[in-house]
């Protein structure tokens, strides 16, 4: 099947954006500034003590890019790397999932990030992966956003009358990609591609995880899961 590629680039104007979209943030239970910027930024503490809390952080930014350029470069050319080794074992195992579903657009942009935040741009296809992340972290969430795209289209395409005008970044569609991502994220082939990974999912849908791998081991048909799980969200 003719799919999707991935490609990764650099947009630091993005990466001051999410900066401040994310300050404060919490979701899922997880507290998205404290675990996932100071984490590796623990000098942003500083930002409780400024009056213009955006300009410091666009500065910080930009300082930062320039500071770490030569560190910066390298990390993203293994993670190239990491990507071309595993990008059409991907592609292939998600058109056996989906039954090869059309993906929704034909290039795929992952922008490096020096945070952990990882949001993902339903529209335009695009998200975030950190650069400091570990190789197998990296492939999780480079191919956790990718599901995204191609589940959300899968849904709306085969369920309009559920969820059209159902909000995707929040409430029960959501909640219902967030899970499914982890159910299958967790099965052997996808273990066999990015590692086995701990601690995955929001903490407040580990029960429906628990559910919806039950679901998915005993019929895994992409239809089927999704009928089923909507009816316990």
């Amino acid at each position: 099947m003719n799919h999707s590629i991935i490609k990764l680039q650099f947009d630091q104007k993005l990466d001051q954006d999410m900066a401040w979209s994310f300050y404060g943030h919490k979701k899922g239970g997880c507290d998205f500034w404290k675990e996932r910027a100071l984490k590796y930024h623990p000098t942003l503490i500083d930002i409780e003590k400024v009056t213009n809390k955006k300009t410091f952080l666009d500065n910080y930014v930009l300082d930062y890019y320039i500071s770490h350029n030569d560190e910066i470069i390298s990390l993203s050319s293994k993670t190239i790397e990491y990507l071309n080794q595993t990008q059409e074992k991907y592609f292939l195992l998600v058109d056996k999932i989906f039954n090869n579903h059309p993906w929704p657009k034909r290039e795929l942009i992952g922008d490096f990030s020096i945070f952990d935040f990882c949001p993902r741009f339903l529209e335009d296809g695009e998200f975030q992966v950190c650069i400091y992340d570990e190789r197998g972290i990296q492939l999780f969430t480079i191919f956790h956003e990718c599901l995204h795209f191609i589940f959300y289209n899968f849904a709306l395409s085969k369920f309009p009358e559920v969820f059209t005008g159902m909000n995707t970044e929040d409430g029960k569609f959501w909640v219902l990609a967030e899970v499914f991502n982890i159910v299958i994220q967790t099965t052997d082939d996808f273990i066999n591609l990015h590692g086995k990974i701990d601690n995955i999912g929001y903490p407040e849908h580990q029960e429906l995880i628990k559910q919806g791998r039950v679901i998915w081991t005993n019929n895994p048909d992409v239809s089927s899961w999704i009928v089923e799980m909507m009816k316990i969200i």
